[in-house]
């Protein structure tokens, strides 16, 4: 016989075949006698067979068998006969189908165990490249402070970065500082980082613009050759702290209500030095005792401690540009409840008391408190002692203390002789505040953050 399907040597009396599983003879049930007729289709066929192959009660002449498929035993002497079911269909089918199904098993395993390896090596990549807490930095810490040019020109405009315990980059890396704009997410480099004898690793950048407002995260990345923008490891990193860093922006980057927007600190120290020099230019004049220049000496003064919303503050005369004095500031103020001193002992104070802030934000923040407090008191009896001078002019007792106190107010006065102007009653001036006011700005790099 050969399979009318895909013409595989069968035996004469195979009811599947072998090769390719098709049914070549009727299924017949133990007792049936059903054939298919010649026309009858492929369907009608399945039908016959579904039938013969249902249950059929018991009759006499057909026997209770335990297997219904089972061959009955012939009795002695008894010839088989051809109406018997036929044997079952050869093991070479199952055999084939069993091993089809255990390779598309297998198939399936490895096609699934590869995938899994390649998400699980995807996946480490990724980590390791975005890690910050690897062998290169795991016990490495370090600095961000900013500080202004030694030329005058800019506010927080240098950036020095300090970084301890980095090992050694591998050959051709580098280790590259940036600062970050997260929701920009543009990135502006602070100079490659350089090995001191000691070990420790320094950058230190000057831009033209104020570095605070370029960014809201510092990070310190391992680069290989030169890069423009982050694309290594990061190796140590800090966050400015969001709701603090509001704060620290308005007392040394912006605040919307000053001249030009400038920083509340800012303002201070431009104010408190025209302060200082004003001062100076009165006791240039009271020397001549020329009346009319030390009234305008005195005018001006009173306009750049009140401001335009002062009290006491007057446009300069004509006369006074005769004696080359037209300083009046800037309008702000650095007294009364509008003005730099003020605005700028509140905004240290809101920093050092948000839900984020620092140990660092708050110790400077009373630092900068203290001397904006100092300032006041100074400024407060200037401001009282020009007024006297309008009055009277010839007072040099009055013009001496304007000139020690707008000193103080601007620089600060070591007032227990150790050497140092410190940040504590009755020293700390404009320059200590501002000072301070940086530091509230420092940034502690560690891995991990």
């Amino acid at each position: 016989m050969q399979c009318p399907q895909c013409n595989a040597q069968l035996e004469d009396d195979s009811v599947f075949c072998g090769n390719c599983g098709k049914q070549i003879a009727p299924l017949k049930a133990r007792g049936a006698t059903v054939t298919s007729k010649a026309g009858e289709s492929e369907d009608d066929f399945a039908t016959v067979i579904s039938t013969s192959q249902s249950y059929q009660p018991p009759t006499p002449q057909t026997p209770i068998r335990n297997n219904a498929l089972q061959q009955d035993t012939p009795h002695r002497g008894d010839t088989p006969t051809s109406h018997l079911s036929p044997p079952p269909p050869a093991r070479k089918s199952n055999t084939w189908r069993i091993a089809f199904i255990a390779v598309m098993v297998l198939l399936v395993i490895g096609v699934g165990t590869l995938g899994t390896i390649a998400l699980l090596k995807k996946n480490t990549s990724v980590t390791n490249t975005n890690s910050v807490n690897t062998p290169l930095a795991t016990n490495a810490n370090g600095t961000v402070s900013f500080s202004d040019s030694q030329n005058g020109t800019g506010h927080s405009n240098v950036v020095t970065v300090n970084a301890r315990g980095l090992t050694t980059p591998p050959n051709g890396s580098q280790y590259v500082a940036w600062i970050v704009d997260t929701l920009s997410e543009r990135s502006t480099s602070l100079g490659t980082l350089v090995q001191n004898k000691d070990g420790t690793y320094t950058a230190k950048s000057t831009s033209q613009h104020n570095i605070l407002g370029q960014g809201n995260r510092v990070e310190i990345t391992l680069e290989q050759g030169t890069v423009v923008v982050p694309t290594g490891q990061v190796v140590l990193a800090a966050n400015f702290p969001p709701k603090a860093f509001v704060h620290i922006k308005h007392l040394l980057v912006s605040f919307p209500d000053t001249p030009g927007k400038i920083g509340l600190l800012v303002g201070l120290i431009d104010q408190a030095q025209k302060l200082s020099s004003a001062s100076q230019l009165l006791q240039s004049v009271s020397a001549s005792q020329d009346t009319n220049a030390i009234q305008c000496a005195a005018q001006s003064i009173i306009d750049i401690a009140e401001g335009t919303n002062g009290t006491h503050y007057q446009q300069l005369g004509n006369q006074c540009a005769s004696h080359n004095i037209a300083e009046v500031g800037d309008g702000y103020g650095l007294l009364g409840t509008g003005g730099y001193i003020a605005n700028g002992e509140a905004h240290a104070s809101l920093a050092a008391t948000q839900s984020d802030t620092t140990s660092t934000i708050r110790v400077h923040a009373g630092h900068v408190a203290i001397c904006l407090q100092n300032m006041n008191g100074w400024i407060s009896t200037i401001d009282h002692d020009a007024r006297d001078l309008l009055q009277n002019p010839i007072n040099p007792a009055k013009v001496q203390e304007i000139v020690t106190l707008a000193n103080h107010a601007y620089n600060g006065f070591d007032a227990n002789g150790d050497g140092t102007i410190d940040p504590i009653p009755g020293e700390g001036g404009a320059i200590t505040a501002y000072y301070h006011g940086q530091l509230m700005a420092t940034l502690v790099l560690a891995s991990g953050s």
